[in-house]
């Protein structure tokens, strides 16, 4: 796809204006959609990509190797979401395989968790909220996942749930579920909820794998937003749900995505990128608020001799997502407009 390529353009250019000798204030990993489990290879839902489910483990140790002893060291790891694979589930290993898969970070902590549609598939949002996987305080905001960590004096980060509004991992009782299921019925009426068949462009984002924001943590991300925008600190925020159309398949789009943008755009000279996963072949996009889209590509769809994981460096005015193997890399200047 196009937005591929310019990601690849993109990461020639930037190697050439890094600066070696400066050292960052802070540096952190990202990687998204492990999608481990101990289960035989076989083809995505498309049949275009193999995923490599056991190959996931030698991915991540690879991974956690070049942090560990790389120049500068990890503070954290954000993991956005799918670590391991809806097939758990059935096999009936999920405990067991999500054990074995976040020994594999080692040494590296904290890692902040992402939750993706697979790890609803394995497990209740409460089982989730009382597990490994919940990385924020949620008293206030219980069955949601989202909180925002200060970075650096300059640069905050907020994590968003992309599955708050959503009918995985809750009972078909729960208003959320019913609310989700009524938007739903709104666009797809195929007897599989998670058929797109009928659906238009990207009304094909309304099936059962995607999910959406609750108007209460819509109205939780503009809080946090007006604060960094009153401490006049730069904003990247994270989610497992692409929520720009131009940085992702179409399938595979937040549900509520333009009530998100209308927030972003609100405070466009704050915000420095929106970073997800899930739609496994990757994509960028710089929008017309100058924010950058990042989709990063799966971990478990890689080819053996390669990788895809990426490392932030943030500096005073400025930050490098150093990209390794699928994943390019990116400056994105502080400063928009000089």
């Amino acid at each position: 796809m196009a937005t591929i390529a310019i990601m690849e353009e993109n990461s020639l250019n930037i190697n050439l204006h890094r600066n070696e000798n400066l050292q960052p204030i802070i540096s952190f990993g990202l990687i998204t959609d492990i999608h481990y489990a101990n289960n035989d290879d076989r083809w995505n839902y498309s049949n275009t990509f193999l995923r490599r489910y056991r190959n996931s483990l030698n991915l991540v140790d690879q991974a956690c190797n070049y942090w560990l002893n790389g120049i500068y060291p990890i503070a954290f790891i954000i993991q956005l979401g799918d670590l391991i694979d809806g097939c758990c589930y059935t096999n009936k290993t999920s405990i067991n395989d999500l054990k074995i898969i976040l020994e594999q970070f080692r040494n590296i902590s904290p890692i902040y968790h992402i939750w993706g549609n697979h790890e609803l598939y394995n497990f209740t949002r409460n089982e989730l909220l009382n597990g490994p996987l919940c990385s924020f305080d949620t008293k206030n905001i219980s069955p949601g996942h989202y909180g925002t960590f200060k970075v650096s004096p300059n640069l905050r980060i907020i994590a968003i749930d992309t599955y708050e509004l959503s009918l995985l991992g809750i009972d078909k009782n729960n208003t959320l579920y019913i609310q989700s299921m009524n938007l739903l019925r709104k666009y797809n009426q195929n007897e599989n909820i998670n058929d797109p068949t009928g659906l238009d462009g990207y009304q094909q984002r309304f099936i059962q794998l995607n999910g959406g924001l609750t108007q209460k943590q819509l109205i939780w991300l503009k809080e946090q937003l007006l604060q960094a925008k009153d401490l006049h600190e730069k904003v990247i925020i994270v989610g497992h749900i692409p929520i720009h159309p131009k940085a992702c398949d179409e399938l595979a789009l937040l549900w509520n995505y333009e009530d998100v943008l209308d927030i972003l755009w609100t405070f466009d000279n704050n915000i420095l990128a929106y970073i997800a996963g899930h739609s496994h072949e990757g994509a960028y996009f710089y929008d017309e608020k100058n924010i950058h889209h990042l989709t990063f590509q799966a971990i478990v769809e890689c080819e053996p001799d390669t990788n895809a994981f990426a490392t932030v460096h943030v500096y005073k005015e400025y930050l490098i997502i150093e990209g390794v193997g699928r994943i390019g890399t990116y400056r994105i200047d502080f400063n928009k407009f000089k």
